[in-house]
């Protein structure tokens, strides 16, 4: 059947064209909003960054907060496995225990000394 027979199918057709009209109006508006949230976000944050800036202080805070990474390296558990002076390679900082593997050894130590027992684990005359 051709158009001209049927006249609901030139309605059909109209409404399925409305409705992709409607579908591409909404993507064009939701393309719309989310580059309208970023360039809200960058400005934002340009705005920080030129408060941060025009700080007086920005000399201490840098070194406020080089002091706060240097201390948050030693709680890492990762000092321990650097002696002073030396330079660490990548094979040598693979070698250091874990922070919570090195705990739970310790507490397995204190146990068995507590007991008078051998750790769990460790080789016979260990301990």
């Amino acid at each position: 059947m051709t158009q001209e027979q049927h006249p609901g199918g030139q309605q059909d057709q109209q409404g399925a064209g409305a409705g992709a009209g409607r579908r591409s109006d909404e993507a064009v508006m939701a393309v719309a909003g989310a580059v309208d949230l970023v360039l809200e976000q960058a400005e934002g944050a340009l705005r920080r960054v030129r408060a941060l800036l025009s700080r007086s202080d920005l000399l201490d805070l840098a070194g406020d907060v080089r002091e706060d990474l240097v201390a948050r390296g030693r709680n890492s558990g990762l000092g321990s496995a650097l002696t002073p002076g030396s330079v660490p390679s990548v094979g040598s900082l693979a070698l250091g225990e874990p922070h919570m593997e090195l705990v739970a050894r310790r507490l397995r130590e204190a146990q068995a000394d507590a007991t008078g027992r051998a750790p769990a684990g460790a080789p016979e005359g260990a301990g």
